[in-house]
């Protein structure tokens, strides 16, 4: 568990993801978008960073950029080009209507994933992608009720937004490994680890590494994002726990870095 506001790591020198010494940027552990300003600099090669960038971007300026903005997490456009409003619609003495509300005044609801635990743990039939049984829909904003009682509605329609679960996974994996890195947990492992073929777009197996073991939603107060590594002799894997947006009650993943030396 980290304050990734103010952890600081040594220039690499090579890319983490490929080992490329060309064009080196520096790579972000929890994306800027997120709030993180913790990075390893001269870590990533142009052609990674373009890789992990694109899933990112799916995600965070998807499902995530709505709870971005109100929460006025970090952005390289300052949010220039997000939307100020979003349509509601009411159901008020049985008709419906549209209303344009002010994001910060919108009852915003982020789906998160609910998968199965990493496949490499449990299953001899699995193939590829990422076993989805569920969803956390967890509310950002003014609470669902209370804008209903503001308008007078007996019923609000909120449009689901679309989620991105395999690029979702892929960054839980990139969050987690970059850390290892940073750490130098990565260090324990016997060759490389398991999920790079994974976050580079490879191979498509980020379900075999990463899932969920507890399903149950908690909270972590005060504490933006949770990022935790255990050394786990009994399976004597290396694993890493990551939740995001952890003060407000949302899943905790879990990703298969590799196997113990």
């Amino acid at each position: 568990m980290e304050d990734f506001e103010k952890v600081s790591y040594s220039p690499v020198g090579r890319c983490i993801y490929c080992g490329g010494t060309e064009n080196l940027g520096r790579e972000h552990i929890i994306p800027y978008a997120l709030g993180s300003i913790a990075v390893l600099p001269k870590a990533s090669c142009k052609r990674c960073a373009k890789i992990t960038g694109g899933f990112e971007q799916e995600v965070l300026r998807g499902p995530m950029w709505p709870v971005r903005v109100i929460r006025k997490l970090k952005s390289r456009t300052k949010h220039k080009d997000a939307a100020k409003t979003e349509p509601l619609m009411v159901v008020k003495d049985g008709k419906e209507q549209t209303i344009e509300l002010p994001l910060e005044e919108y009852p915003i609801l982020l789906p998160f994933p609910i998968f199965s635990p990493p496949a490499i743990t449990f299953s001899s039939e699995y193939t590829n992608g990422i076993r989805l049984i569920g969803q956390a829909t967890i509310s950002f904003g003014p609470n669902p009720e209370d804008v209903l009682r503001k308008f007078g509605a007996s019923q609000i329609k909120i449009t689901p937004r679309k989620s991105y679960p395999v690029s979702f996974a892929r960054m839980l994996a990139k969050i987690t490994y970059s850390y290892a890195f940073a750490e130098g947990a990565i260090n324990a492992l016997e060759g490389d680890s398991v999920v790079l073929p994974s976050i580079l777009g490879e191979r498509d197996e980020i379900g075999l590494w990463v899932g969920m073991v507890d399903k149950s939603i908690k909270s972590s107060k005060g504490l933006l994002h949770r990022l935790v590594l255990i050394e786990d002799r009994k399976q004597n894997l290396l694993i890493a726990e990551v939740q995001l947006f952890a003060d407000s009650q949302t899943p905790n993943y879990c990703v298969i870095l590799g196997k113990l030396k």
